[in-house]
């Protein structure tokens, strides 16, 4: 059932003088590892906040000295972790939200109703919401404590998502939210894969058969964006997913942009059958709407170079990419 969520008395966190000197370098108390891929990995120096484990999984909440030291409500330095692996900090939580829901939303041009597949720090809902003709959002999280944890410690992440009229939370599993939506014949113009990564538990939701489910959910000039994961470390799974868009879809649009919580060079994708994200032309010449104003990574100037592929990873993320 649809659930709202009381927002506690928050901790600081996203740039107040008490988070600045938690993220002094001099507070860190703990290293903690994060995977490239299984070749590959980079490790932070962090201040332990909180930690949890809820029936599905491990939730840790943890201050980044490396994201704090110019103190900027932009470097707040809070950040958590799920089974082991960062999902988000307040630092450049933006980049991965602003790149999946603008480029496509934009597009569309007059999207009303979004689903949002994961999505429990409610990030890419803060994004959705910016555009004024959404009328919907719904969350489709799976485990009820990460919106519980992120209320009380990263609440700038979701700035008031969850309070707005046009946001359901759902609490329950992806896969059961998009089977009844089919069978009752609802549509979205817009699904946006917030999810965990695509090795894990959601690996499910990240092949042909579960993007084909999906593609019965959009209206017809609906499209959906996602994250592919690091090209450099897992070039494999990555065209992987790409094949299985394309296998669905008749436009599939890699995005790249560098996320300093990941470590590297990220991918991201928009697929539809109508929409071809990548020629906003018209956008980079006209004002943003007010609402758009506020964007800290994305911008209608910088929209090409996120379709821009290097060449150097075409042959993974490029149209005609060897499969192995």
């Amino acid at each position: 059932m649809p659930t709202k969520h009381d927002t506690p008395e928050a901790d600081s966190g996203d740039g107040s003088p008490a988070s600045r000197a938690a993220c002094a370098p001099g507070t860190a108390r703990a290293t903690l590892d994060a995977p490239l891929g299984p070749w590959a990995g980079y490790r932070f120096a962090a201040r332990p906040v909180f930690a949890t484990t809820s029936a599905h999984q491990h939730i840790e909440v943890v201050d980044l000295p490396a994201f704090g030291e110019r103190g900027s409500p932009y470097q707040a330095c809070r950040a958590y972790r799920l089974d082991g692996r960062f999902m988000a900090s307040l630092a450049d939580a933006h980049i991965c939200h602003e790149c999946m829901v603008h480029p496509l939303i934009l597009a569309h041009g007059t999207a009303r109703r979004v689903l949002i597949l994961g999505g429990g720090d409610g990030g890419s809902a803060r994004e959705a919401l910016r555009h004024g003709s959404v009328k919907e959002v719904v969350i489709a999280e799976l485990d009820a404590q990460v919106p519980a944890t992120v209320l009380r410690y990263l609440p700038s992440l979701p700035d008031g998502a969850f309070d707005d009229p046009r946001t359901t939370l759902v609490i329950g599993d992806a896969r059961d939210l998009v089977e009844a939506a089919v069978a009752r014949g609802e549509r979205f113009d817009a699904v946006i894969f917030d999810l965990t990564e695509a090795d894990g538990d959601a690996a499910s939701l990240h092949g042909a058969p579960f993007f084909a489910k999906v593609h019965q959910l959009l209206t017809p000039r609906g499209g959906i964006a996602l994250q592919l994961g690091a090209p450099w470390f897992e070039g494999t799974r990555v065209r992987h997913m790409l094949d299985a868009l394309r296998s669905v879809f008749k436009h599939v649009m890699p995005m790249t942009a560098y996320v300093p919580l990941y470590g590297t060079q990220w991918a991201l994708a928009i697929a539809s059958d109508a929409l071809d994200a990548r020629d906003l032309a018209a956008l980079a010449s006209a004002p943003l709407p007010a609402a758009l104003r506020g964007m800290r990574h994305y911008a209608p100037l910088r929209h090409a170079a996120l379709f821009d592929i290097p060449p150097e990873l075409r042959d993974i993320l490029g149209e005609n990419a060897p499969t192995p």
